[in-house]
This record gives C-alpha cells, sequence and structure tokens, in this order.
C-alpha cells in the first residue's frame, strides 16, 4: 500500500512540475498538496508546502491582485504572512471561515463535556444490551447516524466519539468505523431538507440573478423550497448512503485497506479494576438532554423571538425551518450543558471547566488545517484557478444537454477533492452552471443536482477536508491512513454516479 501511495504520490509532483513548465501555475499548488499528503499521510504541511509554493508563484510570476491587493509586489515570503493574514480576515468579515470556526471549537467542547459526564458512556452501555455481535455494532452505527442529520461537523464528532468504544469492543477497526460515517455524514446533510448544508446551497440557488421557477413557473424565494428540487439529483449522495448500507450488512467485501485494517485489530480483554471509592455512573439523559437541546435550538429561534413566534407563525416548513443556525444551537448547548452538568452536581465545577478547555484543544489541529484550507483556495484562485477550469469546460466541443450534468458532477468532485474546499463552490459555480444549463438547454435542476452531488463527493473523498478531520479526530484514526483506506469505494461511488449523470441527460 505504501509503495502505491508513493507511485501515485511522485506521479502528481510530476504533474505539478509539468504544470509549471507549461504555464499551468493555477494547477500547481493542487497537485503538490496532493502528491506530498498522498507520500507523507499528512493533512497540514502538504497544505503549507502547497500554499508557500503557491505565494512563490504568486511572487514570480504575478496573479490576481483581488485576493491578495495588499501584498501586490511583496517578495517571498512576506507575501505569504500577509496573504494568511487576509485569507483570515476576508473569509472572517464573509462570515465563512469564523463561523466555521466557532462551530468547530464548540462542538469539541460540547462533545468534551458530554464524554466527561459519562452521558456517551452511558449510552454505550445501553447499547451493549442490544448489540451482541461485530456486525450488530457496525449496524447501529449507520443507523444511529441518521439522527445527527443537522449537520456533518455535528454527525462525524459526536456519532464517532458515541460508537467508538462499542465498535472497540467487538473487535471493528477504527477505520471501518471512520469509513461507515464517511458513507453517511456529508451525504445526508445535503439530501435531507433540514440542514446547514440545506440552507447554504439553497441560499445560493434563490440568489441567482433573474430567480429560479418552480414546475408552476413560479418564482422560488425559500431555499428549503430550491433545495427540494435537487434532491433526487444528488445521486452520490444517494449512492454513498446505499453503499454503506451494502457494507454493513456484508454484502459487500472489504476492500485491501479496510481488509488490513480489521486483520490487524487485537480485542483486548479489559477487565476493571475495583476502585476503593466507586465512581458515579453516568446516565443517558446526561447525554439526552443537552443533544435534544442543540437539535431544538439549532432548528428553532428562541422562545422569546418574537419575530418568529409572534402573531405571524406559521405552520408551514419553509417558515417553520427556514432559520436553522447551527452556531446558535452548539452555543446555546455548550451554556446549557454547562449549567445543567453543574447545578445537578453531575461534574464539579473544576472538572467541567477543565474538560470545556480541554474539548476546544481538541480542534486545534482542526483549526489549522481549515485556516490553511481556505489559504489554499484564495492562493489558487489568485493564480486563477477558477478562470483555467472555466475557459478550459467552455472549449468542450461536445459540451451539450446531454453531457453538462456529468461534465459539471466531474469537475466539481475532482475540484473539491484537490482543494478541499466545498461551500466555497457553490457561491462560484451555482450562477455559472445556471447560465450554462439555460444557454444549452439543459436540465436546470438535474445540473445543480450535480453540482451538490460533486461537492458531496468531493468533500467525502478527500484527503485533508473539514469532515475528514473530524472524522479522524473523533474516531481516533490516522487521517491520511483513513482517506487512502475509503478512497476505493469512493472511487465506485464516483462511476457509478458519473453514468447515472449520462443516463439522466439523456431522458430529461
Amino acid at each position: 500500500m505504501k509503495s502505491i501511495s508513493t507511485i501515485i504520490g511522485v506521479a502528481l509532483l510530476f504533474l505539478a512540475g509539468l504544470c509549471y513548465f507549461i504555464n499551468w501555475h493555477a494547477l500547481v499548488p493542487a497537485f503538490t498538496v496532493l502528491g506530498i499528503a498522498i507520500m507523507t499521510r499528512k493533512a497540514l504541511e502538504p497544505l503549507i508546502i502547497g500554499c508557500a509554493l503557491g505565494f512563490l508563484l504568486l511572487a514570480s510570476h504575478g496573479g490576481s491582485a483581488e485576493f491578495f491587493p495588499e501584498g501586490k509586489g511583496m517578495i517571498f515570503p512576506l507575501n505569504m504572512f500577509d496573504g494568511l493574514y487576509s485569507s483570515i480576515s476576508r473569509d472572517a468579515h464573509d462570515q465563512g471561515l469564523i463561523w466555521v470556526i466557532l462551530v468547530c471549537i464548540l462542538y469539541g467542547a460540547f462533545v468534551q463535556m458530554v464524554v466527561a459526564s459519562g452521558g456517551i458512556k452511558a449510552v454505550g452501555k445501553y447499547s451493549e444490551n442490544h448489540v451482541k455481535t461485530k456486525k450488530q455494532s457496525l449496524l447501529m452505527t449507520y443507523w444511529v447516524s441518521f439522527f445527527f442529520f443537522l449537520d456533518d461537523y455535528f454527525s462525524a464528532l459526536s456519532v464517532g466519539n458515541t460508537m467508538r468504544p462499542i465498535t472497540d469492543k467487538f473487535g471493528v477497526s477504527r477505520d471501518k468505523l471512520a469509513l461507515v460515517l464517511t458513507f453517511v455524514c456529508v451525504p445526508l446533510t445535503i439530501i435531507f431538507p433540514i440542514s446547514t448544508w440545506t440552507i447554504f446551497y439553497g441560499s445560493q440557488l434563490t440568489a441567482i440573478e433573474g430567480g429560479v421557477l418552480d414546475s408552476a413557473g413560479h418564482a422560488i424565494t425559500s431555499p428549503i423550497e430550491a433545495f427540494l428540487h435537487t434532491i433526487p439529483y444528488n445521486f452520490s449522495a444517494w449512492i454513498s448512503l446505499l453503499f454503506g448500507a451494502l457494507v454493513v450488512y456484508e454484502f459487500i467485501p472489504d476492500f485491501k485497506g479496510i481488509k488490513d485494517a480489521e486483520a490487524a485489530v487485537v480485542i483486548e480483554d479489559k477487565k476493571e479494576k475495583p476502585n476503593k471509592k466507586a465512581k458515579k455512573e453516568g446516565k443517558i439523559l446526561y447525554f439526552l438532554m443537552p443533544l435534544l437541546i442543540l437539535i431544538w435550538c439549532t432548528v428553532f429561534p428562541y422562545p422569546w423571538d418574537f419575530n418568529y413566534w409572534g402573531s405571524s407563525f406559521e405552520f408551514d416548513i419553509n417558515y417553520i425551518f427556514g432559520n436553522i443556525d447551527a452556531l446558535r444551537g452548539v452555543a446555546t448547548a455548550c451554556v446549557f450543558t454547562y449549567l445543567y452538568f453543574l447545578t445537578f452536581k453531575i461534574i464539579d465545577f473544576h472538572k467541567i471547566s477543565n474538560n470545556f478547555v480541554k474539548g476546544l484543544e481538541t480542534i486545534t489541529f482542526v483549526l489549522a488545517v481549515l485556516g490553511f484550507t481556505y489559504l489554499l483556495k484564495d492562493v489558487q484562485n489568485a493564480l486563477g484557478f477558477n478562470d483555467f477550469v472555466a475557459s478550459h469546460l467552455q472549449g468542450i466541443s461536445w459540451l451539450n444537454s446531454v453531457t453538462l450534468p456529468f461534465i459539471v458532477f466531474a469537475m466539481v468532485a475532482w475540484i473539491c477533492w484537490a482543494t478541499g474546499s466545498n461551500w466555497g463552490i457553490y457561491a462560484i459555480l451555482v450562477p455559472t452552471t445556471a447560465i450554462l444549463s439555460t444557454t444549452i438547454g439543459a436540465d436546470f435542476w438535474l445540473t445543480q443536482g450535480a453540482l451538490a452531488s460533486g461537492t458531496v463527493w468531493g468533500a467525502a473523498a478527500c484527503f485533508f477536508s473539514d469532515n475528514r478531520v473530524l472524522t479522524a479526530q473523533s474516531c481516533k484514526v490516522d487521517m491520511m491512513g483513513h482517506g487512502i483506506s475509503q478512497f476505493p469505494y469512493q472511487l465506485i461511488i464516483f462511476v457509478v454516479s458519473s453514468i447515472l449523470y449520462l443516463f439522466a441527460g439523456f431522458i430529461l
């Protein structure tokens, strides 16, 4: 496996060098990051090297001054230091990066407090009464993931930490646990009409110049209503969920990477030593109460928000779920959990404070990776990455109403895989694909579904995406090792999805 990774990594670095010599500078950082990441199985260092290389190219060959205007004319590495500040400031101002950072660190603190209370351990003990085999532990992992539909971060952190002790007990490798989460976490949030992805992607659709129309010819103004039209066409998400079910029900055998991880598992018969001082056992309520608060406050505004609950309140799905906010939910849940545990003396003050801080610290690596992921996206844009892709897309002679959904899916999937960015793609390509589908007569919703599907596949398959980092962190596995072991499954999902988009292009 290592020799194959080395060959692929060297090939990607060769491509990076080739792109430099033929003046395709926009592709050099992406191929460099992927090559080094695959060879070293690291995430942070390849991103830093890729960003450094990008800023070196900007200093020597120039690029768009739109993304780093203050650093124009600066020498390397001063332009990189200035660029890091500019990128973070811009994304924070646009509420993109700062939103992700706050959600991540608060989810880390929330999960750590619930773990410290014994609530998740109580769920594990309760589950053990119903889980008797290795297969059943995987089945429970798969189906429990469906209850964490609000956000892929929430799902990856919560399910991983909850199910890991159970799957460990029955000899399931942590790589396979992470694989099952990959099949569900991101795909579920893009096909379930109440999630953070729903609001973000739906808002991009309703913001299209000229608006979008439903089948009756009426303008769609609700992000959820717009999003609902794309759900049937999110092929890679549906296939991923189906593929995950086939894996946990053992209709599909383990591939080499997972098989090797499974073979290396050693089940330790851990016997708890009797403590002189009996510890207070956790209760399921310590897990359920914070979880219910988290879900409720993510979906609904506060009870005293009379602008929402006042006389204008309507029993309409678009009205009820039009204010989903993951940050509001996790912030409220953290405050509630802290006070709940203190008030009922579930955890003493010093322990809960220490665990709150510990939860914040566990996300430090995640934040570093996220920061350089955003920087890599911006430096590639400054080198003309998006313009390069768009110009080559327009140059395809066989681009038509039949092939457009497939081309959009494949292009977006590999862009997201190469850059680790998915949400940013929506803001760039939703208007572009809307114009293309209208111009050449392709089905609008099929094309938009292909776009959403491509971002989902890219986020799930990427070796250093934010969801990959969180999944690896909650399952306690090596991130690059997990990324490589699950990649063959993702390739199958990609191929099947591509065929479906070509087939649908002919029909619709």
